[in-house]
């Protein structure tokens, strides 16, 4: 490892990636349920991402918030070089990239910066040092302005604790190869593997040394090693207790405020009765949400904090929500009623859902306005916003929009992000998903490379039929012209199911022009 890495595995770039859970939106909807009022983003706001990566990520969010004044830091050079060649190719003017370690940044050596309204770090302080993670919370401390938000995701106990034993093996083993981090991590996998079948059962099973080795849907096997490398070689890796980050985030004034992963905020959906009877006791919300972490077993948290948390009413927070719109990001044909919860599978109203659904695939809508649906109203029930709010977006079949346009025009800084996005997928060996600006929400959208050989396509002017958009995408993919039935077969009935059902999504959202 190099010096200035202070033993985070840095011999490799990271792998690009775009994480929902980061937007304002999301984190202002988080808030919400939880009763504390969010900072207000209608007329601009601060946004600062700690650990950016190539900031696939900040630089979406910028794009599909124009009113946002953004800023994004990593300590590794590369990472900040593709992520300046990326903002600039997509024309983004309000985001600033800075190459800085945590410790410049809590010592005010690093870049002149504002307060800042959101700080978000994904996939950061559980791989850091303790003195790393005091540093942010000095950051933290003197540049988070008062009412101000933090989202900060880390590998959680003691969910990880079934993982522990392999990762120390991977670590101490990658010592031993005198190579790159990828190529270590494969190395001490077969190793691992090796010790598993001669009879170390503790290390894991079969099923899971298949998904460490194999590919994803998202991910390539190379990308997967790139992954795994920088997932488990940090020298500083540590999963922690929430009660801990409590603590340490508690020398800033940050207080927790609730989960990104919104069905964790209702306890009817993560705990059971006795289990919410047993920690009804625990008087300590750190402890309380500590214990309930022995209760679910969730390997990763998704915490929100804030600095100053300000309680508001039940009946002010149902009036934000019900002026809060909703857009869905999933063709109507797929919008389900069964939804996969904390506790297992939950099943939503029909009755109440089905029309809601069909009132969304016109469009987006605001809450109040669904609930006064003829349907939704004759159906009775106890509806309240705060339910379709967080059961709509916790399933990840819409977004939520704080200050709902009154016409969904596209965002210029939108169609430019998103047509460099779809180019560099399009174009990238091995990667398989980037992710879209929306101009409804300032959100985005998780996309295939033949969704983006679609976007790719129309932009070039290529006519919105099938065999035309097919014959892009094999040229695309540098498909030869004799390529045989079943390949030609595949590509098109891809195409056709993008045509028929990513697109019309797309208008609605204003993620295309």
């Amino acid at each position: 490892m190099s010096d200035w890495s202070a033993g985070y595995v840095s011999d490799i770039e990271y792998l690009p990636g775009f994480y929902r859970e980061q937007g304002p939106a999301h984190l202002t909807l988080s808030c919400l349920i939880n009763g504390i009022a969010p900072p207000s983003t209608a007329n601009g706001f601060d946004y600062c991402e700690l650990g950016c990566g190539h900031g696939t990520t900040v630089a979406l969010f910028a794009a599909a918030n124009p009113q946002g004044r953004f800023h994004a830091v990593d300590f590794h050079p590369a990472h900040i070089a593709r992520a300046r060649d990326a903002a600039e190719a997509a024309g983004l003017t309000n985001i600033s990239f800075h190459e800085a370690s945590f410790a410049e940044m809590a010592e005010g050596e690093g870049p002149e910066l504002p307060e800042f309204d959101f700080v978000t770090l994904h996939g950061v302080y559980s791989w850091v040092s303790p003195m790393n993670r005091g540093a942010i919370a000095r950051f933290l401390a003197k540049k988070l302005k008062p009412g101000g938000l933090v989202y900060v995701s880390y590998n959680a106990m003691p969910g990880w604790a079934p993982m522990m034993p392999l990762q120390r093996l991977l670590y101490e083993y990658s010592g031993l190869v005198h190579q790159r981090s990828d190529v270590q991590v494969k190395a001490g996998l077969d190793f691992a593997e090796q010790l598993y079948k001669a009879g170390a059962k503790i290390l894991g099973d079969e099923a899971m040394f298949g998904k460490l080795r194999g590919e994803t849907k998202t991910q390539s096997a190379t990308d997967q090693s790139v992954y795994l490398a920088h997932e488990y070689l940090n020298g500083s890796w540590q999963p922690l207790y929430h009660v801990d980050v409590a603590r340490e985030l508690g020398e800033a004034k940050l207080t927790y405020a609730g989960s990104a992963t919104l069905f964790e905020n209702y306890p009817d959906l993560a705990l059971t009765p006795d289990q919410r009877k047993a920690l009804d006791s625990i008087g300590v919300p750190s402890l309380r949400e500590t214990f309930k972490d022995y209760c679910v077993g969730r390997p990763f948290r998704r915490d929100v904090f804030v600095r100053g948390a300000r309680r508001i009413s039940v009946a002010k927070r149902d009036a934000m929500l019900m002026d809060m719109a909703m857009a869905l990001t999933i063709p109507r044909a797929d919008a389900r009623t069964t939804i996969q919860v904390p506790l297992g599978e939950a099943t939503l109203e029909a009755r109440h859902y089905e029309p809601i659904f069909d009132a969304l695939a016109e469009g987006p809508r605001r809450i109040g306005e669904l609930m006064e649906l003829p349907e939704v109203r004759q159906a009775g029930g106890n509806l309240s916003a705060v339910e379709i709010a967080g059961m709509l977006t916790g399933s990840n079949q819409a977004i939520p929009v704080p200050n709902p346009p009154e016409t969904v025009t596209p965002l210029p800084g939108v169609l430019a992000h998103n047509r460099a996005a779809a180019n560099e997928l399009a174009t990238s060996e091995g990667r398989k998903s980037s992710a879209f600006a929306a101009s409804v929400g300032g959100a985005g959208l998780h996309v295939s490379t033949m969704e983006a050989l679609l976007y790719d396509g129309l932009c070039e002017g290529v006519p919105e039929t099938l065999d035309a958009l097919v014959a892009h995408a094999m040229r695309r993919l540098a498909a030869p012209e004799n390529a045989d039935d079943a390949s030609r077969k595949a590509i098109a009935d891809s195409m056709d199911w993008c045509l028929r059902n990513s697109l019309p999504v797309w208008r609605k959202l204003g993620v295309i022009g």
